[in-house]
């Protein structure tokens, strides 16, 4: 009986040896927006290895120009820093999750969301601009940041 014991430790040890197919990360998508805006009010920040890509787009409004083109800042990550990102998305669990978390935008104060995209389902979230979300924190902090480096400076 003991023997069975040890057996069944050992084969439930080597079902654990890795990450899951599920983990693997093959992009983060950060967006933030805001209803009551004039000018460049919605970003989108798609993450994926080697590379981020922030894209502002505009909203016209009065006495505001119509036609602004939309904006795009490029940067390459360095394997290191895409590990890290990637790391930091296959431990965020939002599953659990409602889509939409409080009230997105409501008396504009902006929505924000995040999804994820690996060899599974995608999976995304919506909640209030710079809310705290304990399951993605560690990601949010990172993808916050990274969002702040490439925006304009002039602005």
């Amino acid at each position: 009986m003991r023997w069975l014991f040890l057996a069944s430790v050992l084969c439930l040890a080597s079902c654990t040896s890795g990450p899951t197919a599920s983990s693997e990360i093959r992009q983060i998508v950060s967006t933030t927006s805001f209803g009551m805006c004039v000018g460049y009010c919605t970003t989108r920040l798609e993450i994926a290895e080697g590379q981020a890509v922030l894209v502002r787009e505009a909203r016209g409004g009065r006495g505001a120009p119509q036609n602004l083109p939309e904006q795009r800042y490029t940067t390459a990550l360095s394997p290191s820093e895409w590990q890290e990102i990637a790391r930091l998305a296959a431990q965020t669990n939002l599953d659990g999750l409602p889509s939409v978390i409080g009230c997105p935008d409501c008396a504009d104060g902006g929505a924000e969301s995040l999804s994820l995209a690996g060899s599974g389902e995608p999976r995304s979230v919506s909640f209030e601009y710079g809310a705290a979300i304990e399951q993605a924190q560690p990601l949010l902090d990172r993808v916050r940041a990274l969002r702040e480096r490439l925006m304009p400076q002039d602005e």
